[in-house]
This record gives C-alpha cells, sequence and structure tokens, in this order.
C-alpha cells in the first residue's frame, strides 16, 4: 500500500516538474515568474498556505500603479518651444 501512494506521488512531482520545465522552454522573464507563481497561489483551495505564499510573494512583484505614478511625477515641467 505504501509502495502505491510513493509511486503516485513520485509520479505528480515530476508532472509537476514537466509543467515548470515547459513554462521555463516558454520563455518567461523574472517578473513574470514570480505573477505566475502569485497567480496559482491564488487558485490554493488551503487558504492559510494561500495568504502566507502570497503574502511574500507581493514584497517581490512589482507594483503597477506606484511605477506609473512614479513616471508621472518624474516629468518635469517644461515648455517646449
Amino acid at each position: 500500500m505504501k509502495d502505491i501512494k510513493l509511486i503516485r506521488a513520485a509520479k505528480l512531482r515530476k508532472e509537476s516538474r514537466d509543467i515548470a520545465k515547459k513554462i521555463l522552454d516558454f520563455g518567461v522573464k523574472e517578473e513574470q515568474k514570480i505573477d505566475i507563481i502569485f497567480n496559482l497561489a491564488l487558485t490554493l483551495e488551503n487558504n492559510i498556505a494561500m495568504k502566507e505564499i502570497t503574502q511574500i510573494l507581493k514584497k517581490f512583484r512589482e507594483d503597477i500603479n506606484s511605477v506609473e505614478e512614479k513616471d508621472n511625477n518624474d516629468k518635469s515641467n517644461k515648455i517646449l518651444v
């Protein structure tokens, strides 16, 4: 019985590694990897795990709104003639 569970667990892990390899073969950037992990974490049924994982990943995700706001503030008010 343990052998069957062990074989099944090994098969599931291999499938997970294969999926990760497909994503990497697609040619994703570092920021995209974090976004993919974040979006997958949001689908977890274990609410505690989902909250902890997403909270950690939020530190590494780029906040699009703050970047746009910084870009708008960096423009100096010069008159072009």
